[in-house]
């Protein structure tokens, strides 16, 4: 089950999708540092009052239903549907992922300040390759699996041990 802090960041990257503008569930994905499937479940249960036709699988396209619903939100934001009538083309209207990245780095920092726990200083390697990972906080540590917190280049035991710990007596653990 995903901790609160990462429905907050993936639905935190939906509220940043420019209008008339579109991304795939693997962009928002990306971004976040989880999978497209985890977006998607994310999205089916927590999107009331979000953006949520800015968001569709990787050719544009949404299911009859959910596109039934987006096209008068499309038509308002300039975003027309393909021939085929199954979605947009991503192509045209995907947002700037790179700038959409940097605008979720700079309002993530706040949620993370507010809902984070920030990770104790290990070694300076490991902090290093924590932080090249884009891991601030425990409870996005408690997102990874341990072996892949050990595979981080400069990540070595006796830190992995100290983060264990920290990861305790915050009461988290490593994903399964």
């Amino acid at each position: 089950m995903a901790s609160e802090l990462t429905i907050e960041r993936v639905l935190t990257l939906v509220e940043l999708v420019p209008r008339g503008r579109v991304v795939s569930y693997g962009d928002l994905a990306k971004i976040v540092g989880i999978g497209p499937r985890e977006v998607g479940s994310f999205m089916s249960r927590h999107s009331d009052g979000l953006s949520w036709w800015r968001v569709t699988n990787a050719a544009g396209d949404l299911p009859r239903d959910l596109l039934d619903r987006a096209r008068p939100h499309w038509a308002d934001e300039g975003i027309l549907v393909k021939r085929n009538g199954l979605g947009c083309r991503i192509a045209d209207y995907r947002a700037d992922l790179d700038a959409l990245a940097t605008a979720y780095r700079l309002r993530i920092a706040d949620t993370l300040a507010r809902m984070g726990t920030e990770i104790p200083h290990t070694s300076n390697p490991a902090s290093r390759a924590l932080t090249a990972a884009g891991l601030t906080t425990l409870e996005e540590l408690s997102e990874w699996r341990r072996a892949d917190v050990l595979a981080l280049h400069g990540m070595g035991p006796k830190a992995l041990g100290m983060l264990d710990g920290a990861l305790r007596e915050a009461g988290l653990g490593w994903k399964a």
